[in-house]
């Protein structure tokens, strides 16, 4: 009895401090803090409407940076931003929100030494070749030859996965053929831990980590599809550790061999600077750069397809470029390009550009502060603090691309000399996710 009391109590003062809240002003917002439940309507519409859209328009309200706060007994709380200033600021190289561990600053050299190796660049190019050759095209041919649909989607997470997967693992995974197969439990999983991760974003910590410690709901989903990840991942790695103790030559160069080799070569070296590549280690940067190489590609080539069905003339005006670069007659098989062959393409190059401005692969990003410090905005960030990038709402400011913000044209990246123009940091902070579509 006591216990319904008290919940009865609670909402009655809920309702009389919403009440008093809505005579004290005479026309709501959007981002109204309210007594006791804060921004948890905010928090509704967000989960309820297009997120991305509806944050966009939150963002223009407020000149681009604002505070949500959940209920006051929940810490659920974020700055939400797509001020470049912000988005540039100090802190965000090795001061408050993304300070360098030494694992961190071992992996990256890892990873930069790896990607720059010639071999392994002409390794990428022979897979991407391969498995659009073997996989893709004849996948769209018999689609044709039937008259059906193809999910373009589902076809370019495939591609990018299998590409992901042979140049960390060496492995195939098999999943691109004529009769497109049940996608494998591993790559299955990924997409249920993103579902998860994007949850926690609206629910308060200590909600999420009940339904954790409870094994329900999506976080028992989670915790299956994490232990499917780990444990693919681990025989990977096991098996690979085996072929070097062993002495045997392993025929991929993958990244996962590379960073075995380092270890051993290290150790044999005993230098200061190494460090072991556990196991943990190695499965850690395999999902981090699978997780980079598999979505952000593929959800940029699905949007881009997309709008060039949907806009006629930018079709036509990519088929008319591809034509004049490489003398192709209408009707002529593709011939695979070089990265020097895409230097010629500006107008596809422009729609690339434009297609990751409108929809970035990665629409928001996350970080948590480390120390109190303030941004250029005069938004004060506490320590511990939650921060949302927004970088679909960047892309949509009429402040930085003006009032057709929201209409595709690829012309606004052509200058007067038909060159690419390149903005800076401050305009196009989604550079990178261009990079990974430039590069399938």
């Amino acid at each position: 009895m006591a216990a319904t009391f008290e919940i009865v109590v609670a909402i009655s003062l809920l309702a009389l401090s919403l009440i008093w809240h809505l005579f004290r002003i005479e026309i709501t917002h959007p981002l109204t803090r309210w007594p006791l439940i804060g921004h948890t309507v905010t928090f509704i519409m967000l989960s309820r409407s297009g997120v991305q859209d509806y944050m966009t328009y939150l963002l223009a309200q407020c000149g681009h940076t604002t505070e949500l706060r959940g209920l006051a007994f929940t810490k659920l709380g974020y700055i939400i931003t797509s001020d470049p200033e912000n988005i540039l600021f100090d802190i965000w190289g090795d001061g408050v929100l993304a300070a360098d561990s030494d694992s961190w600053r071992f992996q990256r050299r890892l990873n930069n030494s790896l990607f720059r190796h010639a071999e392994f660049l002409g390794m990428v190019v022979e897979i991407v070749h391969q498995k659009l050759e073997d996989g893709v095209f004849p996948i769209l041919d018999h689609a044709a030859d039937l008259g059906q649909e193809v999910d373009l989607r589902d076809l370019f997470q495939r591609l990018t996965i299998e590409i992901t997967c042979r140049f960390l693992l060496g492995i195939d995974l098999n999943t691109l053929s004529a009769e497109l197969p049940v996608v494998v439990p591993f790559a299955k999983a990924f997409d249920e831990v993103k579902e998860v991760i994007f949850s926690r974003v609206i629910k308060p910590e200590g909600l999420w980590r009940l339904l954790k410690w409870m094994k329900i709901g999506l976080e028992g989903k989670g915790i299956n599809a994490a232990a499917i990840i780990n444990e693919f991942i681990y025989q990977q790695i096991t098996s690979k550790r085996e072929t070097l103790r062993k002495g045997l030559q392993d025929p991929d160069f993958d990244m996962v061999s590379r960073f075995m080799k380092v270890e051993d070569e290290a150790s044999q070296s005993q230098t200061d600077a190494a460090m072991p590549t556990s196991d943990k280690f190695l499965r850690d940067s395999v999902v981090n750069i699978l997780s980079a190489g598999r979505d952000p590609a593929s959800a940029a080539l699905t949007w881009f397809f997309w709008l060039v069905s949907t806009h006629p003339l930018v079709e036509k005006k990519i088929r008319e470029e591809l034509k004049v670069a490489f003398g192709l007659e209408e009707c002529e098989r593709w011939k695979f390009p070089s990265f020097e062959d895409l230097d010629k393409l500006v107008y596809l190059d422009a729609t690339l550009h434009e297609t990751v401005r409108l929809y970035p692969s990665i629409p928001i990003n996350r970080r948590t502060s480390i120390e109190p410090d303030a941004l250029p905005s005069g938004h004060h960030v506490g320590k511990g603090a939650e921060i949302l990038i927004s970088f679909y709402a960047q892309g949509r400011m009429e402040s930085i691309w003006g009032k057709d913000c929201l209409e595709f044209k690829p012309e606004r990246w052509i200058s007067e000399k038909g060159e690419i123009i390149h903005m800076g940091s401050s305009k196009f902070t989604t550079q990178s996710f261009y990079m990974h579509i430039k590069l399938v």
